[in-house]
């Protein structure tokens, strides 16, 4: 199992994939570096506030990224029927797990944000590199709107050695993990389809030997 202070917790199904205490390990130290982003840059997300995953149309990540998410998808029995709704699905299509309509029992929102692929949580409180090599962060649309000229001081913070989390390096990390499943991209719910195909098969494979076995 992983250590308590990873960020998510390894579902307890039968199915081992080498590497995925690494990834958590990985998104502890990416959201301890981001959350000290956040409280000396003074920024964070708007309440409530769904823009960046409502109007992404083509938002990738890796399969090894999904394979918690599809895990715990198995576990809880909902596996099929999420393959059942990918089906088809365009690579531009809203991410699957995005709720825009909460009732009482589903909230607005994403409907598994503890299982989020890396991009999910890189998003507004990273850096890119510029030509030059420099970090430049890009601040979201809303944050813009709310504070004039938000991007220019955080971006002047970041000259200034404020340090921040870089897309770049977090990419990395998470590839050499598993470079079979990690470093390739697709769009995210092909990516999940994709997993969810990979961990079904090795549940089959899992429960053919214990059957041989028995």
């Amino acid at each position: 199992m992983a250590e308590s202070s990873s960020p998510i917790p390894l579902p307890s199904v039968e199915i081992h994939f080498p590497g995925l205490e690494q990834l958590f390990e990985v998104y502890g130290e990416l959201e301890r570096k981001i959350a000290d982003f956040k409280e000396r840059a003074g920024i964070d997300c708007l309440w409530k506030c769904q823009t960046c995953c409502s109007t992404a149309k083509y938002v990738e990540a890796s399969i090894f990224e999904m394979l918690p998410l599809s895990l715990h998808l198995w576990e809880e029995g909902r596996a099929e029927e999420i393959l059942e709704k990918l089906e088809g699905v365009h690579p531009e299509d809203l991410c699957i797990s995005l709720n825009l309509h909460p009732t009482e029992e589903v909230p607005e929102g994403c409907m598994n944000y503890s299982f989020r692929p890396l991009v999910c949580r890189l998003f507004g409180f990273s850096a890119t590199v510029d030509k030059n090599g420099d970090p430049r962060i890009v601040i979201c649309k809303p944050l813009k709107e709310r504070h004039s000229g938000i991007d220019h001081r955080i971006n002047e913070q970041i000259r200034g050695n404020l340090p921040v989390p870089l897309m770049p390096d977090f990419s990395r990390k998470i590839a050499f993990i598993d470079p079979r499943l990690g470093q390739e991209k697709y769009p995210i719910n092909i990516a999940l389809w994709e997993a969810l195909e990979l961990v079904g098969q090795k549940i089959h494979l899992h429960k053919a030997a214990e059957r041989e076995r028995g």
